[in-house]
Order: structure tokens, then sequence, then C-alpha cells
């Protein structure tokens, strides 16, 4: 763990060397920053890397400190964001199927202990947004359908510096469970995307041709989820 310093902030510094061609830069949180880098590539190309992208990490750190003290209020509050609406968290001790009701989320456990309360949220999470993805799915279920290409699987679970992640070759889609917290459009934004890697496995030009043309709006849910609205 190195650690670098972008205008005057200190981020902590990870390189991950994987089977990949190209470098990519994510930030796991407002301090710490992870590069994944091909095997032959060494550290000081990493960093010649980052330096070329030192706008970029302090624009998106600092959006990242705006978003987590969002939620640090929020919770202080006694609340919880679910699908872009801040509801009470209401915590019983006892066994009950989680509800979600218009102005609360009432969820249940054996005790108050924070990793009981987690994995309740995170089941409630899951079942919820499986149900609404079941829902969103048909209209990207028909577009793969015109390609000749088989219908995807979707999983969940919680990931850390991505809202979704596709594996072409298995049909697989993952869809990162703290979408709960977002609006639907940002939901169903993510999962277009997660599909159109069906069609277009990679970035290049012609995958974001495929997305924009199914969903000109593209851009704005994108600035939604990542909070530049």
């Amino acid at each position: 763990m190195e650690s670098l310093n972008i205008n005057g902030k200190t981020l902590r510094l990870t390189i991950q060397r994987k089977p990949i061609r190209n470098l990519i830069l994510r930030l796991k949180s407002p301090d710490e920053l992870l590069v994944s880098a091909p095997y032959a590539c060494s550290n000081a190309e990493v960093l010649r890397f980052i330096e070329t992208k030192r706008s970029w990490i302090a624009a998106h750190a600092e959006k990242l400190a705006r978003q987590q003290t969002r939620q640090a209020e929020t919770a202080a509050a006694g609340k919880i964001m679910v699908y872009g609406k801040p509801v009470q968290l209401q915590w019983v001790i006892g066994r009950g199927k989680a509800r979600l009701l218009p102005d609360r989320l009432v969820l249940y456990g054996p005790d108050t202990q924070p990793e009981t309360k987690q994995r309740a949220f995170d089941q409630f999470a899951k079942n919820s947004l499986e149900a609404e993805v079941e829902r969103l799915r048909p209209r990207w279920d028909q577009v793969v359908t015109d390609y000749h290409l088989a219908l995807p699987s979707i999983h969940y679970r919680r990931m850390t510096s991505r809202w979704g992640s596709c594996i072409p070759a298995k049909s697989k889609i993952t869809l990162n469970l703290k979408l709960v917290h977002y609006p639907l459009a940002c939901v169903d934004s993510v999962l277009w995307h997660e599909y159109a890697h069906l069609i277009v496995p990679n970035h290049s030009q012609r995958f974001y041709s495929v997305i924009l043309h199914h969903m000109p709006d593209y851009e704005v849910r994108k600035a939604l989820l990542n909070g530049d609205l």
C-alpha cells in the first residue's frame, strides 16, 4: 500500500496486477484509490498514468466525500435511502418479513448487532431488487433476443467499486446491492449497461452507441447515480 497526494489530500494507493490489457482506476472511498494494472506494467508506468488522471481523481474523491456526508446525515436521523427516498428505519427484534412502507422500512432480526442488521438489510435489498429487475428486464431481454443472444442470469451481491458486472461468455450479470439506495431510473441504467455488454463486451464507441440508441437519457441517469445532479 502506497500513498499519493492529490490537491493536498493524501490517498491510499493500492495496485493490483491482473490479466488485463489496460490500466483501470477505481476510487474505493474518498481516501483510497485502486489501480488494476497488467502484469507487465511497472509501478512507474502506473504513477505516470495516475498523473494524467489527477483532475478526475480529485473530482470523484470530492463527490464520494459529499455522498458519504449525505449518507451519514441521513443515518444520524435514523433514516435510510431506498430508491432515492429517505425512509425511517425501524428495527424489530423477532421474526418477520421485511416491509417497505411509504414512510419507513421495517426489518426483523434476533438482536441489534450491526452484523445482524446488515444481513437483514442485504436480504431485503436482494429481494427488492430482484422484484424490480424482473419488472424492468423484459425490455432488455427483447433487445438481446433480437441480437440472437442468450438471456442472462442475474445475481446480486454487495460490491465495493462497481455498480454491476457482466461475463458475456457465461451470460451472467451481477448487480450491486447498494443500487437499492438509488432511484429506479439508475437501477435500470446499470441493468441496461450490463445487458449491453452481452452485445458489445468492451467499452468501445460501438458499445456506447448501442447504449444510447436504446436509452437516449443514459448520461442523465448515470449522472444521477454518480451524484452529479
